[in-house]
């Protein structure tokens, strides 16, 4: 190494004194960097919250819901008298099998406009 280049090794060493100044500026970012991802993960839990609130508020009506379908569904159209053919029937026979019926009459329609 020659004597020219000692200085600028000097100048380098001395700036890099000046460059752990920026550490506080690290600091900073940092604890920024933390504020957001504590407000980000409070937000997230006040939406989730929220939410089971919201669920727990609605599953009362949902069940109640439920149970009206499950209660109107199986219902005969056309009522027959031989027990038999009433059960073989039954699939056809129903609310259930009419609605059925008609979701896949949509189905066909749409498939034949759309594509």
């Amino acid at each position: 190494m020659t004597q020219d280049q000692d200085p600028r090794l000097q100048a380098l060493f001395a700036r890099a004194g000046a460059i752990n100044k920026g550490e506080a500026f690290t600091d900073q970012v940092m604890q920024q960097v933390d504020r957001v991802r504590r407000k980000t993960s409070a937000g997230w839990l006040g939406i989730a919250l929220l939410f089971v609130v919201f669920a727990w508020w609605i599953s009362g009506p949902i069940i109640h819901a439920t149970g009206l379908l499950l209660g109107v569904l199986p219902a005969s159209l056309v009522e027959i008298d031989d027990r038999f053919v009433a059960d073989l029937l039954a699939p056809v026979n129903s609310v259930a099998g009419l609605v059925a019926l008609l979701f896949l009459l949509l189905r066909f329609v749409y498939r034949k406009l759309f594509r």
